[in-house]
């Protein structure tokens, strides 16, 4: 289906378009000769969410992988483009082959958190399928959740086919071959549902028991770098590289979900990690990596790698970061390793202040250990801290609990004067937690202790800045999260009222919320404000984590009782029910060759030293078409930077606390315009033997659609130079496509002209118009009031070209004769 044709004038009056047009960076390339089974990977939020996700990343490679397979991408889409969908009659389509979501045979979508759950609605609705399985067509696709938020199936069962639980690395690609075997065979869609019921990981409705799968090769030595990878065309909300060093966790805090959902924890070997490094930062283009896991801090090589990762790729201007380090095993070395290339960020996540409290919880955040990090952070050169709180966690006393966190935070300040952001949130008891059984504050009650809570702080620590979570949205989270079937009604109610992209602030809206739980038979607070008894029936029992239910009641005892619980090892003796034959804890300790070579050797590696190559000025001449112009400038900068680290072609970087590559770009388009000899100057350390035609080679390759390279000139002036320096203004062509007002417009510019801006009429509705300098054409033609996004819409406009000194020349043939000029100058000064 090819959308943009249908749709191009009018995305450029929708809120980052970009979204929505495809055409990224693509690593890897299908053979589609061979496709008879067409999935998509769906995470249920905007793009720049979605494309951040590192499930939807590591899924999408999986089914791509497969040879007759082709896995798409589709995400959720803003309010102007559903509008505009519904407005032009369009389903929703998938990013890479614009195939509307009802022709797919599957759609997998991963839910990670509880607030995407309308936007499911929205892409069933909108991609043209019914809500309700039941009344779906024969022709529609098999629609299969899973991920984080996805184990208490029930809110979601009359939306879905099945919900896929646990790590999707085992299982989906035996799922899925198993439809499209089904599919060759000519099975109906009922009959592919029935054959899916095999799997033990799958859970539907009426199912007794369904039980968390794993991926067992997480921490092998073998290959885990991707086949198929998109770099987004813009910058989303993590816009860096991701390694995962390690998965679960080996703390088990007693309210946190995600360490149930991922154990048992795996670490993966140096090597291992390296190898996926090098093709985030030369394959994909990223400068800046994350070491990611639920905490990296207790890798036990965590210094080490730090230091050995930063002493290979510091002299390509490589950062790395972590996620999340627990005070217990924080290190201001390893901040500082992180920071040698950018500044890192120093955050405590305390939860709750007291030791017995923290201790119920299972995680010990003594107010000591934090004042001394502080203190020895300030004097390092750190001066702001971050520290995050949670109210309402069972066993901690509320009268006590407001004044405890204020004294906690002035002891650190006062002992250290640090800048402080605090941010402070609603506990949610979430399912397959120890906790699963406990109340939660009504959103009542939860304002009342966090607007006191913030007054407090404020008045006891002058300038620090305190915030605290939206009640109303962990009120609405933990409905989705403990809710039984009847809650689907209140979900599909918000969603025809106009709820959808609840995780964001700006649409949120509270009221349609209300409205619909208030609607509802029945009361579906009772689902989350009445604490549980801990031998009654639960609406998540149909699903396992194979956490055992005896082991998480003894937990809640412990944590009753203030009992800390050891670490997860091989030999612990928790009994959870987890680890197995198949099943264990991989710890590196002592494991691994190279970094415990590092460790035994007490250095670091000797920093790698660049190469010799010979700097160069290269100027480059492109156009912009096609998808680009959905992208703005700052994204379109973005995108050659990346580029330019692909191709392996080697910037030049600037000096100073936060080094940046050296682009010159000369007057940047508005989203909309055609450019076809658009401008930019490179600074390169060339191999040698490097040429002009190979640097355009390698570039063109490593660009996403709708950027095509024209020429490239070595700037060899002896000299530095700037483009800016030298403009002398733009040719543009203006296609009224017969739009009388904009026709009428422009053939009155003509007798007009100016020094500074001249229209000539060249054809009945075309026209050429010179703009002096830097000037903004569509402001300077249409008027400062002029809406140019609007105006790019109804009419066509292409720069031709930017000029160089005359109006008859354009950058590369200005500087060709710079360059002819300066040799023979230096020919005749060498000859006298």
């Amino acid at each position: 289906m090819n959308v943009l044709e249908q749709i191009k004038d009018d995305l450029l009056l929708i809120q980052n378009p970009s979204r929505y047009t495809g055409g990224e960076f693509h690593y890897g390339q299908k053979d589609m000769d061979n496709i008879d089974f067409y999935t998509a990977m769906c995470f249920p939020d905007l793009y720049e969410i979605g494309m951040s996700n590192n499930a939807v990343r590591i899924l999408y490679d999986i089914l791509n992988t497969m040879p007759t397979v082709h896995c798409d991408r589709v995400f959720s889409v803003g309010h102007d483009f559903e509008k505009l969908l519904r407005e032009k009659n369009l389903p929703l389509y998938t990013l890479d082959l614009g195939k509307p979501l009802h022709e797919l045979d599957l759609l997998n979508i991963s839910i990670g958190y509880e607030l995407c759950a309308t936007n499911i609605l929205q892409i069933l609705e909108l991609g043209g399928m019914s809500l309700h399985t039941e009344d779906r067509k024969e022709s529609d696709p098999i629609v299969i959740c899973g991920g984080p938020a996805s184990t208490n199936p029930l809110p979601f069962s009359k939306f879905i086919d099945f919900m896929f639980i646990g790590e999707a690395e085992n299982g989906l690609v035996e799922l899925v071959e198993a439809l499209r075997e089904g599919k060759a065979k000519g099975n109906t869609r009922t009959q592919q549902i029935e054959a899916l019921k095999k799997f033990n990981f799958l859970w539907y409705p009426g199912k007794k028991l369904a039980s968390r799968t794993f991926d067992h090769d997480f921490a092998s030595l073998e290959d885990h770098t991707y086949k198929y990878y998109v770099v987004p065309n813009f910058k989303v909300a993590q816009d860096n590289g991701v390694v995962e060093i390690m998965r679960g966790c080996p703390n088990s805090c007693r309210f946190c979900h995600a360490g149930q959902y991922y154990k048992p924890y795996r670490q993966k070997q140096y090597e291992t990690i390296k190898s996926q490094i090098d093709q985030n930062v030369f394959g994909f283009g990223f400068r800046e990596v994350t070491l990611s896991s639920l905490s990296s801090g207790d890798h036990p090589y965590i210094k080490e790698l730090i230091e050995t990762l930063n002493a290979e790729y510091s002299t390509d201007h490589i950062s790395f970061s972590l996620p999340s380090l627990k005070v217990s095993s924080f290190s201001l070395d390893i901040l500082e390793q992180l920071s040698e290339v950018r500044k890192s960020g120093l955050t405590f996540a305390i939860e709750t202040p007291l030791l017995q409290w923290q201790r119920a919880i299972n995680k010990e955040v003594p107010v000591e250990r934090v004042v001394a990090i502080a203190d020895e952070a300030k004097r390092r050169g750190w001066k702001l801290a971050k520290f995050y709180f949670m109210v309402g966690l069972p066993f901690v006393d509320r009268e006590l609990e407001n004044q405890a966190i204020v004294d906690y935070l002035a002891k650190v300040y006062d002992a250290t004067h640090i800048n402080m952001n605090i941010n402070i949130g609603t506990f949610i008891p979430k399912p397959h937690t120890p906790f699963q059984w406990a109340a939660q504050l009504r959103p009542e009650e939860s304002y009342s202790q966090l607007s006191t809570l913030k007054r407090a702080i404020q008045e006891r620590i002058r300038g620090c800045k305190v915030s605290y979570h939206e009640p109303n949205v962990s009120y609405i989270e933990g409905l989705i999260s403990r809710g039984d079937e009847r809650f689907g009604s209140v979900l599909e109610s918000a969603y025809r009222k106009g709820c959808r992209l609840d995780a964001w602030d700006e649409f949120l809206k509270p009221d349609l919320w209300f409205e619909a739980i208030a609607e509802a038979p029945y009361d579906p607070g009772e689902a989350i404000f009445q604490p549980k008894q801990m031998d009654e029936e639960l609406p998540w029992d149909s699903v396992s984590m194979r956490v055992s239910k005896e082991f998480l009641k003894s937990e809640c005892k412990n944590a009753m009782a203030s009992i800390l619980l050891d670490r997860c090892q091989n030999d612990c003796e928790h009994l959870c029910g987890v680890c197995s034959k198949v099943t264990e804890v991989v710890d590196t300790t002592d494991a691994d060759p190279v970094l415990e070579e590092v460790r035994q050797k007490r250095l670091v590696l000797a920093p790698k030293v660049s190469p010799l190559r010979n700097p160069m000025q290269v100027i480059l001449t492109y156009r912009r078409l096609g998808r680009s112009l959905y992208i703005s400038h700052i994204n379109a900068m973005r995108n050659f930077e990346m580029a330019f680290q692909r191709s392996t072609l080697h910037l030049q970087f600037t000096q100073g606390y936060n080094p940046k590559p050296k682009l010159e770009f000369v007057n940047p388009l508005s989203l909309g315009i055609e450019g076809d000899n658009e401008v930019m100057l490179a600074d390169l350390d060339l191999d040698p033997g490097v040429t002009e035609k190979m640097v355009k080679d390698m570039l063109q390759k490593a660009l996403p659609e709708g950027y095509e390279l024209k020429k490239v000139l070595f700037a060899d002036l002896g000299k530095k130079i700037t483009l800016a320096k030298y403009i002398k203004g733009s040719i543009y062509s203006i296609n009224t496509r017969g739009n009388i007002a904009y026709d009428a417009l422009l053939r009155q510019w003509e007798p007009k002209s100016t020094n500074e801006i001249s229209v000539r009429q060249s054809g009945e509705y075309l026209y050429e118009v010179k703009v002096l300098g830097e000037k903004n054409m569509v402001k300077s033609i249409f008027g400062p009031e002029a809406d140019k996004f609007d105006i790019a819409s109804k009419i066509t406009i292409k720069r031709i070209t930017i000029c160089a000194g005359s109006w008859d020349d354009d950058y590369i043939g200005f500087f060709t004769k710079q360059m002819e000029r300066f040799r023979e100058t230096a020919a005749a000064l060498s000859l006298a």
